[in-house]
């Protein structure tokens, strides 16, 4: 082959190479748009379908949606009805009409426990002494104090349905401003007022205890009185049934009786030395010898029957009961506040 013809040759041969590799990459980029275009025809054909059909939701599902909602706005008023059971209605009573409520309030408690054989101490002014002396509340106090009354009424009804003996005490929260001691100033020391220190004391809490949503708040009650186990028994499963709401948070059961018989001396201990004793007119006889069994040491005493009063335990005498409850008060919108917690 000729010399002059070998420039000819490699070029043309890079040639065919270069073309052999456009070729090659033209087919690639055949290959990468015939996959995109279809992709693309894909996606098109989706949004065509999303944007020809029904809007979304569908009525089935709003359907079913709407009827789950009236299931549980059912569910709601059922609650808030059960919950609201035995709960009077608010009162909006002036100075005289809070009077006039207290005095018929009283008679009838009184009436219903002569009715029902329950005995009522004498110093019982059921929480409201300060009131029934005459002094006026304040008016913006008088919508806690109806409630609360209220309240003393229906917990005092509740001890006299279970059938209790004596009726002792009724404390509420007192949370009038007039009603608040300031917190007492001790003095130690003799020396001036170096030597003088303030006492620092915690008040309790009077504010109304209130829930965050509003849906409730409560009240705190202390009622002491006397009753068998089986009264108390019937007073705890009438609070467990509701109407109205309350929780027990306290019991304490005490009996102060004691018996009145004192129990009989123990014998004396078999290692104590026998007393000398008389065994005539002439003279008396000394304590037996160490070790030398004494007279009658094998008979066993008899046992002593005690008196009845020490026999019996229990059942004579009515036990001291102080109870603390919670008394639930639910508002009226408790559904509305509920719904909106669900749904905000």
């Amino acid at each position: 082959m000729n010399r002059k013809h070998m420039p000819l040759l490699v070029g043309g041969l890079v040639v065919l190479l270069l073309a052999v590799a456009l070729v090659f990459l033209l087919f690639r980029a055949k290959g990468r748009y015939a996959d995109g275009f279809a992709k693309l025809s894909s996606v098109q054909t989706q949004l065509q379908r999303l944007t020809n059909r029904g809007t979304f939701p569908s009525e089935p599902n709003v359907q079913a949606m709407r009827k789950q909602q009236e299931i549980y706005n059912e569910y709601l008023e059922g609650l808030k009805g059960a919950m609201q059971q035995g709960q009077r209605a608010a009162e909006s009573v002036n100075r005289d009409g809070f009077r006039r409520l207290l005095e018929d309030g009283l008679r009838q408690l009184q009436n219903d426990a002569r009715a029902k054989s329950v005995t009522i101490a004498p110093d019982l002014a059921f929480g409201v002494q300060r009131y029934m002396a005459g002094n006026p509340p304040a008016d913006d106090e008088l919508a806690r104090l109806v409630d609360q009354f209220q309240s003393i009424f229906a917990l005092c009804e509740i001890l006299y349905d279970a059938g209790i003996g004596e009726l002792v005490g009724v404390e509420r929260t007192v949370f009038e401003k007039d009603a608040q001691v300031a917190a007492p100033e001790e003095e130690f020391g003799r020396r001036g007022a170096r030597n003088r220190t303030e006492a620092e004391t915690v008040a309790p809490n009077v504010e109304l205890a209130t829930d965050p949503l509003g849906l409730f708040t409560k009240e705190h009650y202390v009622l002491t009185y006397k009753a068998q186990d089986a009264a108390n028994w019937k007073v705890l499963d009438r609070l467990a049934q509701g109407a109205p709401f309350v929780v027990v948070t306290s019991l304490d059961v005490a009996n102060p009786a004691r018996p009145a018989v004192a129990p009989p001396p123990a014998p004396p201990s078999a290692a104590a030395p026998a007393a000398s004793r008389p065994v005539s007119t002439a003279g008396w006889q000394s304590a037996a010898p160490q070790g030398a069994p004494a007279e009658g040491a094998g008979v066993a005493p008899a046992a002593e029957i005690l008196p009845r009063e020490l026999r019996v335990v229990a059942g004579q005498e009515l036990p001291t009961v102080r109870l603390e409850v919670d008394v639930y008060r639910f508002a009226e919108t408790a559904v509305a506040v509920a719904q909106g917690e669900e749904n905000p």
